[in-house]
C-alpha cells in the first residue's frame, strides 16, 4: 500500500520513524521493572547448559522460529517456482496471511491462560506441523488457503513459548536464560532450517523440504 505513495526506501524510513516515536512514547509512559537480572559469567553458563529441560526450550523455540521465519524465508520463491503463481501475487498473499495471523496472537495469548504453556504448545506444533506439511502436499487452490492457516498456526507459538520459558530458572538467572534461548532459536530456525529447505529445494523439491 506505502508503494503507491513513496519507494521502498520510504517504506523503511516510515517503520524506523515509528519505531522511533515508540521508542519515546515508552520512555516516557513505560512501566518496566526495577529488579536487576544475573549478569552473564560462566558458572551461570555452565549451569543452564547442563540442564536437558534448557535444550528442549532451545528446540522448541528453534522449531517455532524456523516454521514461523524459516518457512516464510523460502515461501515466495516456493510459490513461484513450484506452485506458478505470478510474484505480485505471491507477495500479496504472503502480507495478507501475515495480517490475518496477527489476530491470532490475541487468540493465542487467551488459550494460554485458559490451559497453559505446555498444552497451548502441543496445538500450535501439531498444527503447524499438519499445515506445513500440506504446503507440500497440496496444490491448485488449496495453496492461498494453507499459506494462511500456516501463517496462523506459527504465529501462536511465542505467547506459549515465552510463557514457558519465563517459568524456567530463579529470578536473577532469567535474563540469562532468555539471551540464550531465543539467539539459539533465530540461529536454528532463521538460519540453518531456511538453508536445509533450499538445499532439499535444489536437490529435489521444496515441496519435500516443507
Amino acid at each position: 500500500a506505502f508503494l503507491k505513495w513513496a519507494s521502498w526506501r520510504g517504506v523503511f524510513e516510515f517503520l524506523a520513524i515509528a519505531a522511533f516515536v515508540a521508542g519515546l512514547l515508552f520512555l516516557r509512559f513505560g512501566k518496566g521493572g526495577r529488579s536487576r537480572g544475573q549478569a552473564p559469567d560462566l558458572h551461570v553458563f555452565k549451569t543452564l547448559l547442563k540442564d536437558s529441560t534448557f535444550w528442549i526450550v532451545a528446540a522448541f523455540f528453534a522449531l517455532g522460529i524456523g516454521a514461523q521465519l524459516g518457512v516464510y524465508a523460502m515461501l515466495p520463491l516456493f510459490l513461484v517456482s513450484e506452485r506458478g503463481m505470478d510474484g505480485s501475487w505471491a507477495n500479496t498473499l504472503l502480507g495478507l496471511a501475515r495480517m490475518i495471523a496477527m489476530v491470532m496472537t490475541l487468540l493465542s495469548g487467551w488459550i494460554t491462560d485458559r490451559f497453559g504453556p505446555k498444552q497451548a504448545l502441543k496445538g500450535v506444533f501439531l498444527g503447524t506441523g499438519f499445515a506445513t506439511m500440506m504446503l507440500g502436499i497440496l496444490h491448485g487452490r488449496w495453496t492461498p488457503l494453507i499459506v494462511i492457516l500456516q501463517s496462523m498456526f506459527c504465529t501462536c507459538f511465542f505467547v506459549p513459548g515465552f510463557a514457558a520459558l519465563s517459568k524456567m530458572g530463579s529470578a536473577s538467572t532469567k535474563n540469562v536464560l532468555v539471551s540464550l534461548t531465543v539467539p539459539i532459536g533465530f540461529l536454528v530456525g532463521g538460519g540453518a532450517i531456511p538453508a536445509v529447505i533450499g538445499l532439499i529445494g535444489e536437490a529435489e523439491s521444496f515441496s519435500m523440504g516443507f
